[in-house]
């Protein structure tokens, strides 16, 4: 089912790593500007000019921008996703296929609006589109519209489909009072994960390790991050949260001292290297700074969740609070419900705590430790540091494997 692979490829962009790309391009002053310089090893580039990009988009297929944007996620490499990006500005195929690459590429610019509506174009067409009916619903998790998101899982009537239909209810469910029903639904997919394609597994192992962090579920995120890779920036994200939840610091470290060149996975290492008194926290927070003056002179508004977390660590509450806040009106996540918590419980926002934990009974959202923590207004080191994590937490950092993640989706 190829079309369905084309779908988790655009789903997966909504989960956890949508912060990660860097979206506007810059444009520098002059043709000598060093726009950045590439470690030795990096590949050759694959254009030399303009002249070799206008040839090559003559040849250019969906297949090739769809594994643009797929690198761009999985490795979080903004040269592939401009490439992408450049791709699709030229085309004038106006195909569903092309659609759903539009709509994957506004989605990782944070254009929500503007991806719905694309996606709301290719249903005008055809209102039983896997893919679109699958992407809009996860979008619309990430806004935390969760009754209109599971309206479009229920439209998966189609039987060859049964799989993808219950993640995506499985997903809602578990953002929506039903979380350890949704654990089982999950478990039961996750055993036929191995025999599913390599995006599709991972789509139900992030949302394991969603489910396995908000219930404080040891057993069930020892069993995840056994299976899933130790690489890509999606699952590097989804481990080192959990490792940060429970206070393993120094394993947060070893995990990421080699990933300082992706945003979201720096802010977490200088979380760990804050938390243990490691000197170079600060050398990796002027770094961090350096970014976000660079996105500010960008005017890029895509990394709200990076700029809040950095004012965190540099303890700018009141910043943060505001950033929490605006990011807030995007995403509605996990990571961007305990970030804005944070920040309010930081900032001693009653305003903003009460609004949160209305959120949280309206939706029903099970966390119980930032129930907790918002109850209290109070966050001691970490949230569910107290509890018994260590069995087999060893196994967590393992980096063992059951699917091949170098291979093609």
């Amino acid at each position: 089912m190829h079309w369905i692979q084309f779908y988790i490829k655009s789903l997966l962009l909504l989960l956890i790593s949508i912060q990660l790309i860097h979206a506007t391009p810059f444009v520098p002053n002059d043709d000598q500007q060093v726009l950045a310089i590439l470690p030795e090893d990096s590949s050759p580039p694959r254009y030399t000019s303009s002249a070799d990009f206008s040839s090559d988009m003559n040849e250019n297929s969906l297949a090739q921008t769809s594994e643009l944007l797929e690198r761009a996620y999985l490795q979080g490499d903004p040269r592939a996703l401009g490439q992408a990006r450049a791709q699709l500005d030229l085309t004038k195929d106006q195909s569903t296929e092309t659609l759903m690459l539009q709509a994957r590429a506004l989605q990782s610019d944070h254009k929500f609006d503007e991806a719905k509506e694309v996606l709301r174009q290719i249903l005008s067409r055809e209102a039983d589109h896997p893919d679109a009916l699958l992407t809009l619903s996860s979008l619309l998790v990430v806004q935390g519209q969760f009754s209109e998101a599971m309206s479009y899982c229920k439209k998966l009537n189609d039987p060859a489909l049964r799989v993808y239909a219950l993640a995506c209810e499985a997903q809602v469910k578990s953002m929506t009072g039903k979380l350890e029903a949704a654990k089982q639904t999950l478990k039961g997919l996750a055993a036929l994960a191995p025999g599913l394609d390599a995006s599709t597994a991972r789509w139900i192992y992030l949302i394991q390790a969603d489910a396995a962090l908000r219930s404080e579920d040891t057993a069930l995120s020892t069993q995840v991050f056994d299976v899933m890779d130790n690489q890509t920036v999606p699952a590097l994200m989804a481990r080192t949260d959990w490792l940060l939840s429970i206070g393993e610091y120094q394993q947060v470290r070893t995990l990421l001292q080699t990933h300082t060149d992706k945003d979201a996975l720096l802010l977490r290492l200088i979380t760990a290297q804050i938390k243990l008194g490691d000197p170079q926290a600060q050398k990796n927070l002027a770094l961090m700074k350096e970014r976000i003056d660079v996105w500010q002179i960008r005017q890029e508004n895509a990394h709200m969740r990076e700029q809040a977390t950095y004012a965190l660590l540099s303890k700018q509450v009141d910043l943060a609070l505001q950033l929490a806040k605006d990011n807030w009106q995007q995403q509605r996540e996990t990571a961007d419900i305990v970030l804005y918590a944070t920040a309010a419980i930081e900032a001693g926002s009653q305003e903003d705590i009460k609004l949160i934990r209305q959120f949280m009974t309206e939706t029903k959202f099970e966390y119980s430790a930032l129930e907790q923590a918002l109850r209290l207004g109070k966050i001691n080191g970490c949230l569910h540091c107290s509890a018994d994590h260590t069995q087999n937490l060893t196994t967590q950092t393992s980096g063992a494997q059951m699917m091949n993640k170098d291979t093609p989706l």
